[in-house]
């Protein structure tokens, strides 16, 4: 919700410019003080006395000299005013991410509640309130601050800002209040009264029954806790499509495309993605499905459960081998703490990362598998804190170009099983590699699926829970699941938060999963030009939309007739134990003579002008990512460790 209303009043699209001609992977400075996590609590309320006084002052002054001159005194006085707003709003950030982080670790305890609807709310309130003021700031003489800071056009696209209704305003507050009331019903369940009796899942395990009401309890929980949540779905459906309409959209699907993500592609693109992925993408999958047995999973698991400190010992030499800076930021996130990847009974079953601007750092949170699946992730999760650690960007600027964060860590995490045999030894290595190919395939199969069924229930917002049982059960099915004869609909599309949480996200998961498929391929078949383009698109963070940003780095666009099929010819290929010969873009030509050109056109410049100039290639800001990954809703409860060997993914 933190950058709805940017995303909702704001035609804030033409803020981003191209990234400037520079070596794209030597990041711009900038501020990561030496501060441990835990230094960072307790978490307390934001006092927004500063932060409101300088919002007056600065409507006050620009109002005063909306028709003066530009005076340098006054000029001053605006460009402080302005700071300290971006560092207020930074600080409240911060401190509403850092509850975020409680209230996950916590499993959504009530005071952590509490205290995060409390921070959410005020944020909703500032953002709002700073664009009024800095609609004051666009008007007046000084407005060249905004574009100087935010990127050309900032100004124009501040010029009319409506500002929020109070009416607008509960409505973010209710949908936050239901996304809570969802988390609860997935961690702690809800009461059913069956078997003469009231039960809970915690008085079921305590209750010592025969096997007969045990199941019919059982049963009747899993069943009424599915209903719970369907009708918590329905509430948010109603309520966003109420707010699509607010802003002038036909549906919710067309503005959460639009406004709330600002994707350079469309419903209609995405629709032709989704039957590509079927057609040449699932039968892979399949195949890729057939080369795993019992045995060789049960191996990989075992041999895979680490403590969060061993899978960051595993995880290490390979940053630090594949980039000095990557190392180095690897290095100050483990030095300072900024993480929590070990089991806890009450934490909540998610992974993300997120940023923490106030201290140009970011914090990985994960509740782990205990398994192989918690190394993948914390790669995963890297790449989004690699990005994010090198954002310049103050909060109220910054970026959501999901489905460049997404390749950033879907990417990684590809190329990190290059490290598998060396972890694994040649057998269990060659299964680690399966796997996450396995589930990079299924993140663009599960990320159509989850697309196509959202899309149509936010354009359908009048179809009961029932309706969208079976929606979802026949959807899946088209995406290559299967049922026992006689299952009517499948509800379990509740376990999957980000339909709560994160509306119209997971197609992201496809379009990267694509793309990262594209950058691995390359890394096959010539490492080093594949960490370039990794570098590149790194440092271009989120600053360009997905296809802008694909384009800039030479990857191939996913959503032309013959990408998909290429893709999936190279994965064929590469499944057979073929050498794979990158047949993307050209690069090892281009990029040089491009960059060639670029130094003789700067050397020209600079003897013409006789003056030194610098480029600050890449301007991004932090990014709260409340749902940077897959979303793992895992069945059962308990140790990770504790547990008998776990089935892969695909059979959970």
């Amino acid at each position: 919700m933190l950058k709805r209303i940017l995303c909702l009043l704001l035609a804030l699209a033409l803020m981003s410019g191209p990234a400037a001609l520079a070596v794209k992977w030597e990041y711009p400075a900038s501020a990561h003080p030496e501060v441990d996590y835990l230094d960072m609590l307790p978490v307390t309320p934001f006092d927004e006395t500063e932060l409101l006084a300088a919002l007056k002052e600065l409507e006050g002054v620009c109002s005063r000299h909306s028709r003066d001159r530009d005076d340098k005194q006054t000029r001053r006085r605006v460009q402080a005013l302005y700071e300290r707003i971006l560092e207020e709003m930074d600080l409240l950030v911060t401190r509403a991410n850092l509850s975020s982080i409680q209230y996950d670790a916590t499993g959504g305890a009530p005071e952590e509640a509490a205290r995060y609807r409390e921070l959410s709310a005020q944020q909703t309130r500032f953002y709002d309130r700073c664009y009024q003021a800095l609609s004051a700031l666009a008007a007046s003489p000084y407005s060249d601050i905004l574009d100087k800071d935010a990127g050309e056009g900032a100004a124009r696209s501040l010029l009319g800002y409506r500002g929020l209704t109070e009416e607008e305003s509960a409505l973010y507050e209710e949908e936050d209040l239901l996304i809570q009331t969802y988390d609860q019903i997935l961690s702690k369940g809800v009461s059913v009264q069956v078997a003469g009796g009231v039960w809970t899942a915690e008085s079921l395990e305590n209750a010592g029954v025969d096997g007969e009401t045990y199941e019919a309890v059982s049963e009747a929980l899993v069943s009424e806790r599915y209903r719970a949540a369907g009708e918590v779905y329905l509430q948010l459906v109603q309520l966003r499509t109420d707010l699509a309409d607010r802003a002038g959209y036909d549906d919710y699907a067309s503005y959460a495309y639009e406004a709330l993500y600002t994707r350079d592609y469309s419903l209609g693109d995405a629709a032709t993605l989704r039957e590509a992925a079927k057609r040449y993408i699932l039968p892979l999958q399949l195949k890729l499905l057939d080369t795993f047995d019992g045995q060789d999973t049960r191996g990989l698991s075992v041999r895979s459960r680490k403590s969060g400190e061993e899978v960051l010992d595993a995880i290490r030499p390979f940053v630090v081998e594949f980039d000095r800076e990557m190392g180095e930021t690897f290095d100050f996130l483990r030095r300072h703490g900024l993480y929590d990847i070990e089991y806890g009974a009450a934490k909540l079953p998610t992974g993300y990362t997120v940023a923490l601007p106030a201290y140009g750092s970011a914090f990985i949170f994960n509740s782990p598998y205990g398994d192989y699946q918690d190394l993948s992730d914390m790669v995963h999760e890297f790449g989004h804190f690699f990005e994010t650690f090198h954002c310049t960007r103050h909060d109220l600027w910054s970026d959501f170009n999901i489905d460049v964060g997404e390749i950033h860590s879907q990417a990684l995490e590809l190329m990190f099983t290059g490290e598998a045999e060396a972890l694994f030894g040649e057998r269990y290595g060659k299964v680690y590699e399966n796997t996450i190919l396995y589930n990079i395939l299924d993140s663009i199969l599960d990320g159509c699926l989850y697309d196509e069924f959202q899309t149509a229930a936010y354009q359908d917002p009048e179809m009961t829970v029932e309706e969208l049982n079976v929606l979802f059960k026949e959807l899946s099915e088209e995406y290559g699941y299967s049922y026992d004869p006689g299952t009517k609909w499948d509800p379990t599309w509740v376990e999957n938060a980000h339909n709560f949480q994160n509306p119209l996200y997971f197609i992201s998961y496809a379009t990267s999963a694509l793309s990262a498929l594209d950058i691995w391929f390359l890394y096959l078949d010539n490492p080093r030009e594949a960490r370039d383009v990794y570098l590149e698109l790194s440092a271009l963070s989120l600053s360009l939309p997905y296809m802008a940003a694909v384009e800039e780095v030479g990857l191939r666009d996913i959503f032309d007739s013959k990408t998909v099929p290429a893709l999936a010819k190279t994965l064929e290929a590469h499944l057979n134990g073929e050498k794979i010969s990158y047949e993307g873009k050209s690069r090892s030509v281009a990029l040089p003579v491009m960059r060639g050109l670029a130094v003789v056109y700067i050397l020209f410049c600079v003897g013409i002008i006789v003056c030194c100039t610098r480029f600050l290639s890449r301007h991004r800001g932090w990014q709260v990512r409340s749902g940077s990954r897959r979303d793992r809703r895992k069945d059962g409860e308990g140790d990770p460790w504790s547990a008998g060997d776990k089935k892969p993914p695909w059979e959970l």
